[in-house]
């Protein structure tokens, strides 16, 4: 404890090390981006330790932005910082991975950390500069997220599986099947042109991941081949639209509560609360599901809505 205590000032200055080299390619091209994105991560994780993460959040940024103005996709675009909310998951998840390295259970060790992370930065980005409300508006939405999905899992354990008799594959079921519905609402399908199918291919591989490391993360064993067991082609995939207008009506809610406006975030944050059902699910000794079967579950699910969605809109 004492050791990482005044270690900070240097902790501070190793993880800076860690996260820029993850920001420069082999060319030497700085990615400022995603140095927002990994830093709005790690601060994130920090300010997760106090009581009332929104209060450490105004306070530590100022109190100068609201949740509402954070989360204004419209204005991540006009700042030239947005990316798609599963490349930002990417991002602000190694943020808070590397950042754990250098704390422990006590919360005084997030405390110092945050305050040393500003010291050191600040040396390099001065404290009025667009950087620090990027990097807060990255923070809001890594927060934001983790809530959502907390009380997300939480609700749907409660009254869809205590109250209505769901089974955890029912839940895995319509939460996978909302994330494909609301990405496949993202995508601007009229305006792709050409590049119409590498880009649905490539946002479902961005969906699968983000759920798949979720679950992995929080325990579901990790065994060759679980990215690709889809159902097999002749077999037509149980897509559960009206288990996933169950999981709709408890979603909504937590979308206004928390100013979650944009599909592409909630399709992001209903893959990871998929992933994170999964692992309830799979994980421990004696899972309740086995992995081979709640991920292809999973993933059939996911995709068959995806495509059948975006096949509607085609046709619309």
């Amino acid at each position: 404890m004492t050791t990482i205590v005044y270690g900070h000032f240097d902790s501070a200055g190793s993880l800076h090390r860690q996260i820029a080299s993850f920001c420069v390619d082999e060319k030497g091209f700085h990615d400022n981006d995603r140095l927002v994105r990994l830093y709005g991560g790690a601060i994130a994780e920090c300010l997760l330790d106090y009581d009332d993460w929104k209060d450490g959040w105004a306070e530590y940024f100022g109190n100068t932005r609201s949740l509402e103005q954070a989360l204004d996709i419209a204005q991540w675009h006009e700042g030239h910082y947005a990316v798609k909310s599963f490349i930002l998951d990417r991002d602000t998840e190694l943020g808070r991975s590397l950042v754990r390295g250098y704390l422990d259970e006590a919360p005084e060790t997030s405390f110092l950390m945050l305050r040393n992370i500003r010291s050191s930065l600040q040396s390099l980005i001065p404290a009025g500069d667009e950087f620090w409300t990027h990097v807060q508006d990255m923070a809001a939405a890594t927060l934001v997220a983790e809530q959502v999905i907390h009380y997300l899992c939480d609700h749907v354990i409660e009254i869809c599986m205590g109250a209505e008799g769901w089974t955890l594959g029912d839940c895995i079921q319509a939460m996978s099947t909302l994330s494909g519905q609301y990405h496949a609402k993202a995508l601007e399908t009229q305006n792709l042109g050409v590049s119409s199918p590498a880009v649905i291919d490539h946002d479902f591989d961005y969906m699968v991941n983000t759920m798949m490391n979720e679950a992995m993360r929080l325990g579901m064993p990790d065994h060759a081949g679980l990215f690709k067991m889809l159902a097999a082609n002749d077999t037509q995939p149980f897509i559960p639209f009206h288990k996933a207008e169950g999981v709709d009506v408890i979603a909504k809610p937590l979308f206004r509560v928390f100013h979650v406006m944009d599909s592409d975030l909630k399709s992001m944050i209903l893959a990871k609360a998929t992933g994170r059902m999964m692992a309830v699910a799979s994980a421990g000794d004696e899972p309740d599901m086995d992995c081979c079967v709640v991920t292809p579950m999973a993933l059939a699910s996911m995709q068959g809505s995806y495509l059948h969605c975006l096949s509607s809109s085609f046709h619309s």
